[in-house]
Protein backbone atom coordinates (compact mmCIF):
# COMPACT_ATOMS: atom_id res chain seq x y z
CA UNK A 1 0.00 0.00 0.00
CA UNK A 2 2.87 2.30 1.38
CA UNK A 3 4.75 1.43 -1.92
CA UNK A 4 1.73 2.20 -4.42
CA UNK A 5 0.87 5.20 -2.44
CA UNK A 6 4.80 6.70 -3.00
CA UNK A 7 4.83 5.82 -6.66
CA UNK A 8 1.51 8.12 -6.97
CA UNK A 9 3.26 11.25 -5.20
CA UNK A 10 5.42 13.59 -6.88
CA UNK A 11 9.12 12.38 -6.59
CA UNK A 12 10.52 15.40 -3.82
CA UNK A 13 7.14 14.06 -1.27
CA UNK A 14 7.44 9.97 -1.85
CA UNK A 15 10.68 10.06 0.85
CA UNK A 16 7.76 10.87 3.37
CA UNK A 17 5.30 7.45 2.60
CA UNK A 18 4.64 5.54 5.78
CA UNK A 19 6.96 7.70 8.49
CA UNK A 20 5.46 9.75 10.98
CA UNK A 21 5.76 12.62 8.69
CA UNK A 22 3.22 10.85 6.19
CA UNK A 23 -0.05 12.83 7.34
CA UNK A 24 1.94 16.29 6.48
CA UNK A 25 2.87 14.56 2.99
CA UNK A 26 -0.35 14.53 2.31
CA UNK A 27 -1.30 17.58 3.28
CA UNK A 28 1.38 19.08 1.07
CA UNK A 29 -0.12 17.01 -1.76
CA UNK A 30 -3.49 18.45 -1.41
CA UNK A 31 -2.04 21.64 -1.82
CA UNK A 32 0.15 20.84 -4.11
CA UNK A 33 -3.20 19.74 -6.20
CA UNK A 34 -4.95 23.02 -5.11
CA UNK A 35 -2.11 25.04 -6.69
CA UNK A 36 -1.92 23.14 -9.69
CA UNK A 37 -5.88 23.49 -10.47
CA UNK A 38 -5.54 27.25 -9.55
CA UNK A 39 -2.60 27.68 -12.12
CA UNK A 40 -4.46 25.52 -14.30
CA UNK A 41 -7.65 27.31 -14.30
CA UNK A 42 -7.16 30.04 -16.55
CA UNK A 43 -5.53 27.70 -19.74
CA UNK A 44 -8.70 25.34 -19.15
CA UNK A 45 -11.36 28.49 -19.22
CA UNK A 46 -9.50 30.13 -22.16
CA UNK A 47 -9.08 26.08 -24.25
CA UNK A 48 -13.21 26.20 -23.55
CA UNK A 49 -13.90 29.79 -24.69
CA UNK A 50 -11.49 28.43 -28.57
CA UNK A 51 -12.72 25.37 -28.87
CA UNK A 52 -16.31 26.40 -28.13
CA UNK A 53 -15.43 29.51 -30.91
CA UNK A 54 -14.56 26.53 -33.10
CA UNK A 55 -10.83 27.53 -32.48
CA UNK A 56 -9.91 24.07 -32.28
CA UNK A 57 -6.16 23.82 -32.69
CA UNK A 58 -5.86 26.67 -30.80
CA UNK A 59 -7.57 25.13 -27.93
CA UNK A 60 -5.38 22.48 -28.39
CA UNK A 61 -2.56 24.23 -28.00
CA UNK A 62 -3.62 25.95 -24.73
CA UNK A 63 -4.20 22.79 -23.21
CA UNK A 64 -1.06 21.26 -23.99
CA UNK A 65 0.62 24.00 -21.82
CA UNK A 66 -1.11 22.06 -18.49
CA UNK A 67 -1.00 18.74 -19.97
CA UNK A 68 0.88 17.36 -17.13
CA UNK A 69 -2.29 17.27 -14.66
CA UNK A 70 -4.97 14.38 -15.25
CA UNK A 71 -7.65 16.65 -14.99
CA UNK A 72 -6.12 18.71 -17.94
CA UNK A 73 -5.57 15.25 -19.82
CA UNK A 74 -9.26 14.44 -19.81
CA UNK A 75 -10.66 17.70 -21.29
CA UNK A 76 -8.33 17.24 -23.69
CA UNK A 77 -9.51 13.48 -24.46
CA UNK A 78 -12.58 14.82 -24.54
CA UNK A 79 -12.15 17.55 -27.02
CA UNK A 80 -10.46 15.03 -29.10
CA UNK A 81 -13.09 12.58 -29.34
CA UNK A 82 -15.38 15.51 -30.03
CA UNK A 83 -13.40 16.53 -33.34
CA UNK A 84 -12.81 12.58 -34.22
CA UNK A 85 -16.86 12.33 -34.25
CA UNK A 86 -16.86 15.29 -36.89
CA UNK A 87 -13.79 14.11 -38.96
CA UNK A 88 -13.61 11.60 -42.08
CA UNK A 89 -14.65 7.93 -40.98
CA UNK A 90 -14.94 8.24 -37.06
CA UNK A 91 -15.98 4.57 -36.84
CA UNK A 92 -13.75 2.05 -37.56
CA UNK A 93 -15.00 -0.93 -39.94
CA UNK A 94 -16.85 -3.77 -37.89
CA UNK A 95 -17.24 -7.41 -39.26
CA UNK A 96 -20.09 -8.21 -41.70
CA UNK A 97 -22.81 -9.25 -40.41
CA UNK A 98 -25.45 -11.89 -42.57
CA UNK A 99 -28.99 -10.51 -42.43
CA UNK A 100 -31.96 -12.77 -42.97
CA UNK A 101 -34.59 -12.46 -45.35
CA UNK A 102 -35.64 -8.62 -45.58
CA UNK A 103 -39.24 -7.57 -44.12
CA UNK A 104 -41.13 -6.01 -46.93
CA UNK A 105 -41.53 -2.52 -46.81
CA UNK A 106 -39.60 -2.07 -43.18
CA UNK A 107 -38.20 0.97 -42.44
CA UNK A 108 -35.68 1.42 -39.76
CA UNK A 109 -35.48 5.66 -39.13
CA UNK A 110 -32.21 6.74 -37.46
CA UNK A 111 -32.65 9.52 -35.03
CA UNK A 112 -30.96 12.14 -32.53
CA UNK A 113 -34.19 11.87 -30.22
CA UNK A 114 -37.91 11.50 -30.44
CA UNK A 115 -41.26 11.89 -28.73
CA UNK A 116 -42.37 11.67 -25.69
CA UNK A 117 -39.29 12.64 -24.20
CA UNK A 118 -38.65 15.86 -26.59
CA UNK A 119 -41.25 18.24 -28.30
CA UNK A 120 -39.75 20.09 -31.00
CA UNK A 121 -40.01 20.45 -34.59
CA UNK A 122 -37.58 17.88 -35.22
CA UNK A 123 -39.34 15.17 -33.00
CA UNK A 124 -42.69 16.27 -34.36
CA UNK A 125 -41.40 15.32 -38.28
CA UNK A 126 -40.21 12.09 -37.33
CA UNK A 127 -43.31 11.23 -36.40
CA UNK A 128 -45.18 12.83 -38.68
CA UNK A 129 -43.17 10.70 -41.67
CA UNK A 130 -43.80 7.16 -39.81
CA UNK A 131 -47.28 7.77 -38.95
CA UNK A 132 -47.93 8.76 -42.09
CA UNK A 133 -45.69 6.13 -43.51
CA UNK A 134 -47.87 3.15 -41.71
CA UNK A 135 -50.76 4.73 -42.74
CA UNK A 136 -49.57 4.27 -46.80
CA UNK A 137 -48.72 0.40 -46.21
CA UNK A 138 -44.98 0.93 -45.23
CA UNK A 139 -43.26 -0.38 -41.99
CA UNK A 140 -41.31 1.83 -40.35
CA UNK A 141 -39.63 1.58 -36.85
CA UNK A 142 -37.30 4.48 -35.28
CA UNK A 143 -34.52 4.20 -33.27
CA UNK A 144 -32.69 6.85 -31.18
CA UNK A 145 -29.39 7.88 -30.64
CA UNK A 146 -27.12 5.41 -28.13
CA UNK A 147 -27.71 6.24 -24.70
CA UNK A 148 -30.55 8.68 -25.28
CA UNK A 149 -32.61 9.44 -23.22
CA UNK A 150 -30.90 8.37 -19.98
CA UNK A 151 -28.28 10.07 -20.18
CA UNK A 152 -29.54 13.34 -20.03
CA UNK A 153 -31.13 12.05 -17.06
CA UNK A 154 -34.34 10.51 -17.82
CA UNK A 155 -35.21 6.99 -16.03
CA UNK A 156 -37.43 4.29 -16.02
CA UNK A 157 -36.90 4.16 -19.76
CA UNK A 158 -37.91 1.10 -22.07
CA UNK A 159 -35.79 -0.40 -24.40
CA UNK A 160 -38.97 -0.49 -26.59
CA UNK A 161 -42.51 1.21 -27.00
CA UNK A 162 -45.24 1.96 -29.30
CA UNK A 163 -46.68 5.35 -29.89
CA UNK A 164 -49.73 5.58 -31.83
CA UNK A 165 -48.39 1.92 -33.16
CA UNK A 166 -45.09 3.01 -34.24
CA UNK A 167 -42.49 0.86 -32.50
CA UNK A 168 -39.35 3.25 -31.07
CA UNK A 169 -36.49 1.72 -30.05
CA UNK A 170 -34.27 2.79 -27.48
CA UNK A 171 -30.39 2.26 -27.17
CA UNK A 172 -29.73 2.22 -23.57
CA UNK A 173 -26.69 2.66 -21.92
CA UNK A 174 -24.97 -0.64 -20.75
CA UNK A 175 -21.47 -0.66 -19.76
CA UNK A 176 -18.72 1.92 -19.07
CA UNK A 177 -20.54 5.17 -20.93
CA UNK A 178 -18.27 6.87 -23.61
CA UNK A 179 -16.64 10.34 -22.37
CA UNK A 180 -17.20 11.82 -25.77
CA UNK A 181 -19.21 11.62 -29.43
CA UNK A 182 -17.17 9.13 -31.15
CA UNK A 183 -17.30 6.61 -28.62
CA UNK A 184 -21.07 6.90 -28.91
CA UNK A 185 -21.06 7.10 -32.25
CA UNK A 186 -18.89 3.27 -32.06
CA UNK A 187 -21.45 1.94 -29.08
CA UNK A 188 -24.30 3.12 -31.42
CA UNK A 189 -23.19 1.70 -34.82
CA UNK A 190 -22.40 -1.85 -32.62
CA UNK A 191 -26.09 -1.55 -31.28
CA UNK A 192 -27.42 -0.84 -34.22
CA UNK A 193 -26.52 -3.66 -36.00
CA UNK A 194 -27.54 -6.43 -33.86
CA UNK A 195 -31.66 -3.84 -34.13
CA UNK A 196 -30.75 -4.30 -38.18
CA UNK A 197 -29.90 -8.14 -37.49
CA UNK A 198 -33.14 -8.55 -35.21
CA UNK A 199 -35.42 -6.38 -36.93
CA UNK A 200 -33.98 -6.83 -40.62
CA UNK A 201 -35.23 -3.94 -42.67
CA UNK A 202 -35.15 -2.80 -46.39
CA UNK A 203 -33.79 0.21 -45.72
CA UNK A 204 -32.13 3.07 -43.35
CA UNK A 205 -33.66 6.19 -42.94
CA UNK A 206 -31.01 8.55 -41.03
CA UNK A 207 -32.01 12.16 -40.27
CA UNK A 208 -29.44 15.14 -39.71
CA UNK A 209 -26.97 15.50 -38.21
CA UNK A 210 -24.24 13.20 -38.78
CA UNK A 211 -24.33 11.58 -35.93
CA UNK A 212 -27.14 9.64 -37.01
CA UNK A 213 -25.52 9.77 -40.66
CA UNK A 214 -21.92 8.37 -39.71
CA UNK A 215 -23.92 5.39 -37.40
CA UNK A 216 -25.90 4.40 -40.77
CA UNK A 217 -22.94 4.50 -42.66
CA UNK A 218 -20.86 2.22 -41.01
CA UNK A 219 -24.13 -0.26 -40.34
CA UNK A 220 -24.67 -0.11 -44.51
CA UNK A 221 -21.03 -1.20 -44.42
CA UNK A 222 -21.44 -3.98 -42.13
CA UNK A 223 -24.89 -5.46 -42.87
CA UNK A 224 -25.84 -4.32 -46.62
CA UNK A 225 -28.29 -2.55 -46.00
CA UNK A 226 -29.43 0.79 -48.15
CA UNK A 227 -28.66 4.00 -46.23
CA UNK A 228 -30.92 6.97 -47.31
CA UNK A 229 -29.94 10.28 -45.60
CA UNK A 230 -32.63 13.23 -44.96
CA UNK A 231 -31.48 16.71 -44.80
CA UNK A 232 -33.34 18.38 -42.39
CA UNK A 233 -30.79 21.24 -41.45
CA UNK A 234 -27.40 22.42 -42.02
CA UNK A 235 -25.18 21.76 -38.74
CA UNK A 236 -22.76 24.31 -39.24
CA UNK A 237 -25.03 26.75 -40.28
CA UNK A 238 -27.49 26.67 -37.11
CA UNK A 239 -24.20 26.85 -35.19
CA UNK A 240 -22.82 30.00 -36.76
CA UNK A 241 -25.65 31.36 -37.05
CA UNK A 242 -25.42 32.02 -33.02
CA UNK A 243 -21.85 34.16 -33.98
CA UNK A 244 -20.36 35.75 -36.90
CA UNK A 245 -17.36 35.11 -35.73
CA UNK A 246 -17.71 31.50 -35.99
CA UNK A 247 -17.87 31.44 -40.16
CA UNK A 248 -14.65 29.86 -41.84
CA UNK A 249 -13.47 28.59 -38.24
CA UNK A 250 -11.71 25.02 -38.29
CA UNK A 251 -15.23 23.64 -36.66
CA UNK A 252 -16.93 25.16 -39.31
CA UNK A 253 -15.33 23.44 -41.83
CA UNK A 254 -15.24 20.22 -40.26
CA UNK A 255 -18.77 20.25 -39.81
CA UNK A 256 -20.15 21.24 -43.28
CA UNK A 257 -17.34 18.84 -44.65
CA UNK A 258 -18.85 16.05 -42.70
CA UNK A 259 -22.35 16.40 -43.50
CA UNK A 260 -20.76 16.82 -47.22
CA UNK A 261 -19.18 13.62 -47.01
CA UNK A 262 -22.43 11.72 -45.79
CA UNK A 263 -24.57 13.38 -48.24
CA UNK A 264 -21.93 12.18 -51.38
CA UNK A 265 -21.99 8.46 -49.37
CA UNK A 266 -25.80 8.29 -48.98
CA UNK A 267 -27.56 6.28 -51.46
CA UNK A 268 -30.28 9.09 -51.54
CA UNK A 269 -30.48 12.30 -49.63
CA UNK A 270 -34.10 13.45 -48.73
CA UNK A 271 -34.54 17.28 -47.84
CA UNK A 272 -37.19 19.76 -47.28
CA UNK A 273 -36.63 22.35 -50.30
CA UNK A 274 -35.11 23.56 -53.50
CA UNK A 275 -33.16 25.61 -51.71
CA UNK A 276 -31.83 23.19 -49.95
CA UNK A 277 -31.46 20.80 -52.89
CA UNK A 278 -29.37 23.38 -54.47
CA UNK A 279 -26.81 23.85 -51.31
CA UNK A 280 -26.62 19.62 -51.89
CA UNK A 281 -25.85 19.40 -55.49
CA UNK A 282 -23.13 22.25 -54.72
CA UNK A 283 -21.77 19.74 -52.17
CA UNK A 284 -21.22 17.06 -54.68
CA UNK A 285 -24.79 15.41 -55.14
CA UNK A 286 -26.22 14.44 -58.27
CA UNK A 287 -29.56 16.49 -58.50
CA UNK A 288 -31.12 12.67 -59.60
CA UNK A 289 -29.88 11.42 -55.65
CA UNK A 290 -32.09 14.17 -54.27
CA UNK A 291 -36.01 13.98 -53.39
CA UNK A 292 -37.90 16.83 -51.93
CA UNK A 293 -40.52 15.89 -48.61
CA UNK A 294 -41.08 19.00 -47.34
CA UNK A 295 -42.81 20.19 -44.13
CA UNK A 296 -46.01 19.02 -44.23
CA UNK A 297 -49.10 18.93 -42.03
CA UNK A 298 -51.40 16.25 -41.03
CA UNK A 299 -54.51 16.60 -43.66
CA UNK A 300 -56.75 16.67 -40.93
CA UNK A 301 -55.19 20.27 -40.00
CA UNK A 302 -57.18 21.58 -43.39
CA UNK A 303 -60.23 21.18 -41.99
CA UNK A 304 -59.54 21.20 -38.11
CA UNK A 305 -61.35 24.22 -36.46
CA UNK A 306 -59.24 24.66 -32.85
CA UNK A 307 -60.43 27.39 -29.96
CA UNK A 308 -58.76 30.44 -30.45
CA UNK A 309 -61.46 32.78 -28.99
CA UNK A 310 -60.62 30.73 -25.94
CA UNK A 311 -56.60 30.72 -26.41
CA UNK A 312 -57.45 35.03 -26.84
CA UNK A 313 -59.83 35.15 -23.38
CA UNK A 314 -57.40 32.90 -21.72
CA UNK A 315 -54.60 35.49 -22.11
CA UNK A 316 -56.74 39.00 -21.77
CA UNK A 317 -56.98 39.07 -25.52
CA UNK A 318 -60.47 41.19 -26.81
CA UNK A 319 -62.67 39.51 -29.89
CA UNK A 320 -62.02 42.58 -31.79
CA UNK A 321 -58.15 43.26 -31.90
CA UNK A 322 -56.06 41.96 -34.82
CA UNK A 323 -53.45 39.98 -33.19
CA UNK A 324 -50.20 39.38 -35.54
CA UNK A 325 -47.70 37.12 -34.36
CA UNK A 326 -46.20 33.40 -34.22
CA UNK A 327 -45.47 30.16 -32.64
CA UNK A 328 -41.76 29.19 -32.67
CA UNK A 329 -38.96 28.46 -30.70
CA UNK A 330 -37.50 32.05 -29.59
CA UNK A 331 -33.77 31.79 -30.77
CA UNK A 332 -31.95 35.02 -32.52
CA UNK A 333 -32.28 34.11 -36.38
CA UNK A 334 -35.94 33.76 -35.83
CA UNK A 335 -36.10 37.87 -35.97
CA UNK A 336 -38.42 38.71 -33.63
CA UNK A 337 -36.98 42.08 -32.64
CA UNK A 338 -37.75 43.19 -35.84
CA UNK A 339 -41.28 42.01 -35.13
CA UNK A 340 -41.28 44.21 -31.82
CA UNK A 341 -39.81 47.01 -33.59
CA UNK A 342 -42.14 47.11 -35.99
CA UNK A 343 -45.15 46.85 -33.28
CA UNK A 344 -43.65 50.31 -32.17
CA UNK A 345 -43.62 51.74 -34.82
CA UNK A 346 -47.30 50.90 -35.60
CA UNK A 347 -48.30 52.50 -32.24
CA UNK A 348 -46.43 55.03 -33.15
CA UNK A 349 -48.44 56.13 -36.32
CA UNK A 350 -51.87 54.91 -34.34
CA UNK A 351 -52.38 52.05 -35.43
CA UNK A 352 -53.69 49.55 -32.67
CA UNK A 353 -52.35 46.28 -33.31
CA UNK A 354 -51.65 43.11 -30.69
CA UNK A 355 -48.73 41.42 -30.76
CA UNK A 356 -48.59 37.68 -29.91
CA UNK A 357 -45.16 35.24 -29.53
CA UNK A 358 -45.72 32.14 -27.94
CA UNK A 359 -42.78 29.78 -27.22
CA UNK A 360 -39.62 29.85 -25.43
CA UNK A 361 -36.15 29.78 -26.39
CA UNK A 362 -32.68 31.45 -25.81
CA UNK A 363 -33.46 34.74 -27.03
CA UNK A 364 -36.89 35.04 -24.58
CA UNK A 365 -35.86 37.20 -22.35
CA UNK A 366 -34.23 39.69 -24.47
CA UNK A 367 -37.42 39.82 -26.69
CA UNK A 368 -39.00 40.44 -22.98
CA UNK A 369 -36.33 43.05 -21.91
CA UNK A 370 -36.59 44.92 -25.52
CA UNK A 371 -40.86 45.13 -24.71
CA UNK A 372 -39.90 47.30 -21.76
CA UNK A 373 -37.77 49.29 -23.22
CA UNK A 374 -40.25 50.27 -26.12
CA UNK A 375 -43.01 50.62 -23.64
CA UNK A 376 -45.07 48.03 -25.79
CA UNK A 377 -46.40 45.99 -22.55
CA UNK A 378 -49.83 46.48 -23.29
CA UNK A 379 -49.23 45.49 -26.95
CA UNK A 380 -46.80 42.58 -27.02
CA UNK A 381 -47.28 39.30 -25.08
CA UNK A 382 -45.04 36.64 -24.63
CA UNK A 383 -46.90 33.91 -22.89
CA UNK A 384 -43.92 31.53 -23.05
CA UNK A 385 -44.13 27.48 -23.78
CA UNK A 386 -47.19 25.75 -24.71
CA UNK A 387 -48.31 22.39 -25.06
CA UNK A 388 -48.78 20.95 -28.95
CA UNK A 389 -52.80 21.29 -28.55
CA UNK A 390 -52.75 24.68 -27.02
CA UNK A 391 -50.25 25.88 -29.72
CA UNK A 392 -52.52 25.02 -32.12
CA UNK A 393 -55.15 26.96 -30.70
CA UNK A 394 -52.39 29.94 -30.37
CA UNK A 395 -52.06 29.44 -34.49
CA UNK A 396 -55.70 29.82 -34.62
CA UNK A 397 -56.06 32.86 -32.22
CA UNK A 398 -53.98 34.92 -34.94
CA UNK A 399 -55.35 37.52 -37.28
CA UNK A 400 -51.90 37.39 -39.26
CA UNK A 401 -49.18 34.67 -39.02
CA UNK A 402 -45.33 36.44 -39.20
CA UNK A 403 -42.31 34.97 -39.96
CA UNK A 404 -39.72 37.49 -39.52
CA UNK A 405 -36.81 35.75 -39.89
CA UNK A 406 -33.22 37.54 -39.94
CA UNK A 407 -30.88 37.28 -43.35
CA UNK A 408 -28.46 34.83 -42.27
CA UNK A 409 -27.25 31.61 -44.63
CA UNK A 410 -29.32 29.02 -42.52
CA UNK A 411 -32.77 30.95 -43.09
CA UNK A 412 -31.85 31.55 -46.72
CA UNK A 413 -31.91 27.85 -47.37
CA UNK A 414 -34.08 25.96 -43.92
CA UNK A 415 -37.68 26.00 -44.64
CA UNK A 416 -39.94 26.18 -41.11
CA UNK A 417 -42.45 24.25 -40.50
CA UNK A 418 -45.01 26.65 -38.15
CA UNK A 419 -45.77 28.82 -41.54
CA UNK A 420 -47.28 26.13 -43.02
CA UNK A 421 -49.42 25.07 -40.50
CA UNK A 422 -50.63 29.04 -39.79
CA UNK A 423 -51.40 28.06 -44.04
CA UNK A 424 -52.82 25.13 -43.50
CA UNK A 425 -55.05 26.85 -40.70
CA UNK A 426 -56.25 29.49 -43.44
CA UNK A 427 -54.54 32.12 -41.78
CA UNK A 428 -52.54 34.91 -44.28
CA UNK A 429 -48.51 35.09 -43.58
CA UNK A 430 -46.06 37.56 -43.80
CA UNK A 431 -42.39 36.38 -44.30
CA UNK A 432 -38.93 37.78 -44.50
CA UNK A 433 -38.54 37.78 -48.37
CA UNK A 434 -35.79 34.88 -47.88
CA UNK A 435 -35.10 32.25 -50.36
CA UNK A 436 -36.49 29.66 -48.18
CA UNK A 437 -39.69 31.51 -47.32
CA UNK A 438 -40.50 32.47 -51.08
CA UNK A 439 -40.43 28.99 -51.60
CA UNK A 440 -43.65 28.08 -48.78
CA UNK A 441 -45.59 30.18 -51.03
CA UNK A 442 -44.82 28.45 -54.20
CA UNK A 443 -45.92 31.51 -56.37
CA UNK A 444 -49.69 31.39 -54.47
CA UNK A 445 -51.10 34.69 -53.02
CA UNK A 446 -51.10 33.04 -49.50
CA UNK A 447 -48.76 35.90 -48.10
CA UNK A 448 -46.57 39.09 -48.44
CA UNK A 449 -43.03 38.50 -48.65
CA UNK A 450 -41.31 41.70 -46.77
CA UNK A 451 -37.36 42.72 -45.93
CA UNK A 452 -35.73 41.01 -43.65
CA UNK A 453 -34.68 43.17 -40.71
CA UNK A 454 -36.68 46.13 -41.91
CA UNK A 455 -39.36 47.25 -39.12
CA UNK A 456 -40.74 49.98 -41.46
CA UNK A 457 -41.47 47.75 -44.16
CA UNK A 458 -42.96 44.79 -41.59
CA UNK A 459 -44.86 47.62 -40.21
CA UNK A 460 -46.24 48.72 -43.67
CA UNK A 461 -47.05 45.47 -44.81
CA UNK A 462 -49.62 44.55 -41.40
CA UNK A 463 -50.80 47.79 -41.16
CA UNK A 464 -52.36 47.39 -44.90
CA UNK A 465 -53.45 43.37 -43.75
CA UNK A 466 -55.14 45.27 -40.78
CA UNK A 467 -57.42 47.53 -42.45
CA UNK A 468 -58.37 44.56 -45.15
CA UNK A 469 -59.96 42.11 -43.50
CA UNK A 470 -61.22 40.67 -46.99
CA UNK A 471 -57.83 40.27 -48.47
CA UNK A 472 -57.03 38.22 -45.28
CA UNK A 473 -59.32 36.06 -46.13
CA UNK A 474 -58.61 35.44 -49.50
CA UNK A 475 -54.57 35.18 -48.58
CA UNK A 476 -55.86 32.69 -46.11
CA UNK A 477 -58.03 30.03 -48.31
CA UNK A 478 -54.83 30.53 -50.66
CA UNK A 479 -52.65 29.15 -48.60
CA UNK A 480 -54.79 26.02 -47.51
CA UNK A 481 -55.17 25.66 -51.49
CA UNK A 482 -51.45 25.44 -51.17
CA UNK A 483 -50.81 23.08 -48.36
CA UNK A 484 -53.26 20.65 -50.03
CA UNK A 485 -51.77 20.57 -53.27
CA UNK A 486 -48.13 20.05 -52.38
CA UNK A 487 -47.84 19.77 -48.33
CA UNK A 488 -49.96 16.85 -46.26
CA UNK A 489 -48.40 14.24 -44.95
CA UNK A 490 -50.51 11.66 -47.19
CA UNK A 491 -48.50 12.82 -50.40
CA UNK A 492 -45.21 12.96 -48.56
CA UNK A 493 -45.63 9.32 -48.10
CA UNK A 494 -45.86 8.40 -51.47
CA UNK A 495 -42.54 10.39 -51.68
CA UNK A 496 -40.99 8.42 -49.43
CA UNK A 497 -42.19 5.43 -51.19
CA UNK A 498 -40.28 6.52 -54.12
CA UNK A 499 -37.01 7.27 -52.67
CA UNK A 500 -36.74 3.63 -51.13
CA UNK A 501 -38.02 2.21 -54.46
CA UNK A 502 -34.63 4.30 -55.76
CA UNK A 503 -32.51 2.83 -53.68
CA UNK A 504 -33.47 -0.48 -53.93
CA UNK A 505 -32.86 -0.54 -57.15
CA UNK A 506 -28.90 0.88 -57.07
Amino acid sequence: MAQAAAEAMPPRLRPFVGSVAWPVARRVRRTVGFVSMRRARGPLKEAKALYDAGRISEAFETLRTVERWAFTKRRLAYYEGEVAAISPNPIPPGPTVEIGPRVENRVLHMVTNALPYTQAGYTVRTHRIVTAQKAAGLDPHVVTSWGWPMLQGHTAVEPREEIDGIPYHRLLPHGEVPLHAQGRLVRGAEDVTALVAELRPQVLHAATDHRNGNVAMAVRERTGTPFVYEVRGFLEETWASRDPARVGTERHKLQRECEAHLMRSADAVVTLAETMATEIVERGVPRERIFLAPNAVDDSLLTAEYDGAAFRAAHGIGADEVVVGSVSSIVGYEGFATLLDAAAVLRDRGVPIRVLIVGDGAERENLLKQVARLGLRDRALLPGRVGPEEALQAQAALDIFVCPRVDVRVTRLVTPLKPVEAMALGKPVVLSDLPALAELLGGSDAGRLVPPEDPEALADALAALREDPKRRAEMGEAGRAEVAAKRTWSRIAETYRDVYRFVAKR
